[in-house]
């Protein structure tokens, strides 16, 4: 094994190091890529490069973070390196550097959200969205009223459910040097959008496609009318997506068109809003841990009424004292009568620290969310899932639009 520097560059390793590697694979191989690439190792580690696909070159670039931008040694098999193994690196890595910033173009994409499919209403329920901008995106009507065959989870099982929806279009915008890089950005668009959405309709909005590029002749998305398993419909007739006639409309609450700026301004609100959306997703399969993970949203919110304080059992002590109870009644207390958290705080938070720091379950997640059904059965979980985690839930969402939707109120009042 030989290794060879080949010098310094003034790349950002963290900032513009994905870059330089997307012109460096171009400058090596015309874009064919490399046969391998290895990160970080989380602390500034070096990253291994290539060898290219072409098969020219053989060795390796192991690439270090430095003070002036990045060092680069080519590495390869043998007793002795070559210039038919090493120049390609350098002059490749040097190419790269000129073209960092160079290809800079707006990237449009779209992408399909929609109410998770295991919930199941009609068309009067539902309705279409009107067009909304929200943040930096849009979000549009579909025109299609989607049919969804969703297949039993069991192998043993014959049963198939159908939903039908009215999804939403979301495009967005993301200016950066090529495709990839958009994806993460777009993907994490989405999921503030699913979240408001989520919040604004107390209905769990997830994205039902990735997102799409548009291309020179407009969007390349493409919304299917009816996915999944079919079966013949009654009556033969062909299911074609159109939009029932009468079908209603809504719209978003005016709350909405603040909630993006403050969201990038906040980040102990934006974490809030994480939680609860997640919190949303767990509720069907993970109900005792939906009930944690909604009463650390409502946390995240009374963080903004109690600061961390050090606790005061003698001078130099260094721990912070427990505050989250105390963050939890004062987020209630925005949207609840004093009576109204004395009653609801107590087992709320009972059950979420014997879940947190415990890990008791006390849904029907025991039995893969099959509790005793009968005329003579008495559903141990029910209390819990549709009462306890019902309440939560709804007091979570009116926490979470208060908010959103007033000035904050240093004082918690």
């Amino acid at each position: 094994m030989w290794e060879q520097d080949i010098g310094t560059f003034p790349v950002a390793f963290t900032e513009d190091g994905d870059e330089w590697a997307h012109h460096l694979e171009k400058a090596m191989g015309g874009g064919s890529g490399f046969r391998s690439v290895s990160g970080t190792d989380g602390a500034g580690g070096p990253v291994d490069m290539g060898p290219p696909l072409d098969g020219s070159v053989t060795s390796m670039l192991r690439v270090h973070p430095h003070l002036d931008g990045i060092t680069c040694t080519v590495v390869g098999d043998g007793g002795r390196s070559s210039p038919d193994q090493v120049e390609p690196w350098r002059a490749g890595a040097q190419t790269a550097v000129g073209e960092i910033g160079r290809h800079q173009q707006s990237y449009v994409w779209d992408a399909l959200v929609g109410v998770t499919p295991s919930v199941i209403c009609g068309p009067e329920l539902m309705g279409q969205l009107r067009a909304k901008k929200v943040g930096p995106l849009a979000l549009a009507p579909s025109g299609i009223y989607m049919r969804e065959f969703r297949g039993p989870e069991r192998v043993d099982s014959g049963f198939t459910t159908i939903s039908r929806s009215f999804p939403v279009v979301v495009t967005g915008q993301v200016s950066t040097y090529d495709w990839d890089p958009v994806v993460p950005v777009a993907q994490a668009q989405l999921r503030r959008a699913c979240a408001l959405l989520s919040l604004s309709r107390a209905l769990l909005w997830e994205p039902r496609s990735h997102p799409w590029p548009r291309d020179a002749t407009g969007p390349t998305l493409k919304i299917p009318s009816s996915v999944g398993p079919e079966f013949p419909s009654p009556g033969g007739q062909e299911w074609t997506g159109e939009v029932p006639p009468g079908t209603a409309s809504w719209s978003l609450p005016r709350w909405v068109d603040q909630a993006w700026k403050r969201l990038e301004n906040d980040s102990q609100l934006n974490t809030a809003l994480n939680a609860y959306y997640e919190a949303m997703r767990l509720r069907r399969r993970h109900p005792s841990l939906a009930l944690l993970t909604f009463v650390a949203a409502i946390e995240g919110v009374g963080m903004r009424f109690v600061p961390d304080a050090l606790c005061e059992c003698h001078p130099e002590c260094s721990h912070y004292k427990g505050v989250a109870e105390k963050r939890f009644r004062k987020a209630l207390k925005t949207v609840l009568t004093q009576r109204e958290v004395k009653e609801l705080a107590a087992p709320l938070y009972d059950k979420r620290s014997h879940t947190g720091h415990r890990g008791t379950l006390f849904g029907s997640e025991e039995v893969f969310g099959y509790g005793p059904t009968g005329p003579f059965q008495v559903n141990p979980y029910f209390k819990f899932e549709a009462v306890l985690l019902g309440q939560l839930a709804l007091v979570a969402n009116a926490v979470l639009v208060k908010a959103l939707s007033e000035p904050r109120n240093e004082a918690g009042e």
